[in-house]
């Protein structure tokens, strides 16, 4: 009986051992992805911020949001303003500042988060339209 309940473990943790040949899809996939070549020149730099405030009453019993999150139509919205046509090199970061430690969960709590947006805004350059698109070898290793 003593060998069985020896036995049984052994037997659970081998059955369990399985083998698998995982392979990440991009790993030489994607060889000749046509990718879109436009001519474009670089207008300059774009930047958007906001903040971003979140509130609660004593308990948690009331939460309030305030302010604004960047997106990337803010980011648009500038590049416009610039005269260019899109953005590239897009980055959008948020920094938190506030506590909310137990005591401060039941006393109230704020906790402030900053939005910053970068981009680059180009403007495509006329009379590249209907050009073939060009494959391009991508993720290839």
């Amino acid at each position: 009986m003593r060998k069985i309940f020896a036995v049984l473990p052994a037997l659970a943790v081998l059955a369990g051992c399985v083998t698998i040949d995982y392979t990440a899809p991009l790993q030489g996939k994607f060889d000749n992805a046509g990718l879109p070549v436009k001519a474009f020149e670089v207008v300059g730099p774009v930047s958007a911020s906001a903040t971003e405030t979140h509130r609660a009453s004593p308990l948690s019993i009331v939460r309030t949001v305030e302010g604004a999150k960047v997106t990337y139509s803010d980011l648009m919205q500038e590049a416009a303003r610039l005269g260019a046509d899109d953005i590239i090199d897009v980055r959008i970061d948020m920094n938190t500042s506030g506590k909310t430690s137990l005591i401060d969960r039941l006393t109230g709590w704020e906790r402030t988060f900053t939005h910053t947006g970068q981009a680059i805004a180009i403007r495509y350059v006329s009379g590249r339209d209907g050009e073939k698109v060009t494959p391009v070898r991508a993720f290839s290793r």
